[in-house]
């Protein structure tokens, strides 16, 4: 009996999974575009994976410190981030999802 019921659960739960995903898809979008204007602060985004160091990204992207900091802060402020119980940033959405990576992008950081 508990199966049945745990089943239906998980059905519920991926379908309300799906609906939040498919309605939440172009503001996320748009809040992705805004967090990450350029081809330089999206390879980076997508970089922070929570095994890569900020050091790891910034000499990946070619960026200061400063900027590879700010970013990671503003998009976990954003909520597109989350910081990890070591301190590591991890992204919560794949930039392919929403074609926000450039073809060079793509093949100078694959995952």
């Amino acid at each position: 009996m508990q199966k049945q019921s745990d089943d239906r659960l998980l059905t519920v739960l991926t379908d309300m999974r799906n609906w939040i995903r498919a309605a939440a898809h172009r503001p996320v979008q748009a809040m992705l575009k805004e967090a990450l204007p350029d081809a330089k602060s999206r390879a980076a985004y997508q970089m922070f994976d929570g095994t890569a160091s900020v050091d790891q990204v910034r000499i990946a992207c070619k960026m200061s410190p400063n900027a590879v900091v700010a970013l990671a802060t503003r998009c976990v402020a954003m909520g597109l981030m989350e910081v990890k119980a070591d301190k590591k940033r991890a992204r919560l959405f794949d930039l392919n999802d929403f074609g926000l990576i450039a073809d060079e992008t793509k093949a100078g950081h694959k995952e």
